[in-house]
């Protein structure tokens, strides 16, 4: 008799595919409803200062993890080696959250690129496809340190261990300096082992014009816009606001 012919293979995870559809509402749900929590329930400095570290040392491992994985995806131990933005900015963030001060000038570059990379990578994840499981390990544990970065970027700012300020934002572009000279550093040490860094030589989203003189430069100005809006604009109103209803409130005597 002729074998049993094999089972098709599943067709692959893709962007908007069911399975990405499904791992965002479990994300989303997930996210808010700590940040939530934490926001309501948790008001001791210390507890908040051990969440961060905690959270700090997941994201480091998360991205130890998606590293390790790499390794075998790409047949070579440079995959141990990050050379995306947001793998770099992983590393250095869940360093940072373990061993930093509050309201750290590094932080003030991590803070911006994690949210935004996260953010981006975990709607239009272009690496989605790498097998015919979302469940493969590069690809799952490539979601979840995207996701973790953005999770512990929003919990810093809300809970006050990050402030963002205009004296402090000169580490977001000079952040990204260092990581076009990083990545520059890789594509020639690695003698070829490593084609792409940093989005040099090739499109945040493939086909498009999104390369990173494009990308950067809009998300240095537009979150300098951003911050100068709130900080010089809503802020003091919502102060105001505040200061008036506190002397309402207070008794003349």
């Amino acid at each position: 008799m002729p074998p049993k012919p094999l089972p098709p293979l599943p067709e692959a995870p893709s962007i908007f595919g069911w399975q990405h559809l499904v791992y965002l509402a479990v994300y989303i749900v997930l996210t808010v409803g700590a940040l939530v929590f934490i926001a309501l329930k948790v008001k001791k400095e210390k507890t908040i200062e051990i969440i961060i570290k905690v959270t700090g040392g997941v994201l480091l491992a998360s991205i130890i993890w998606n590293r390790i994985t790499l390794i075998e995806f790409y047949n070579s131990v440079w995959g141990l080696i990050p050379n995306t933005v947001c793998g770099t900015t992983s590393l250095i963030f869940g360093i940072s959250a373990l061993f930093l001060k509050r309201d750290h000038i590094v932080f003030h570059f991590c803070v911006y690129t994690a949210f935004w990379g996260g953010i981006v990578a975990t709607v239009y994840p272009t690496f989605i496809g790498q097998a015919h499981y979302f469940l493969y390990q590069p690809t799952i544990s490539g979601m979840i340190h995207h996701g973790i970065s953005v999770f512990l970027s929003v919990l810093m700012v809300m809970k006050g261990f990050v402030i963002p300020s205009l004296k402090k934002f000169y580490a977001f572009p000079l952040g990204y300096c260092f990581l076009l000279v990083y990545g520059i550093f890789l594509l020639d040490f690695s003698n070829g082992n490593i084609t792409e860094a940093m989005y040099i030589f090739a499109p945040l989203i493939p086909g498009t014009f999104l390369t990173w003189y494009v990308v950067d430069p809009f998300l240095i100005l537009g979150n300098l816009g951003l911050l100068a809006l709130w900080q010089k604009v809503i802020k003091p109103r919502l102060d105001e606001k505040k200061s008036k209803k506190e002397q309402e409130i207070t008794p003349t005597v």
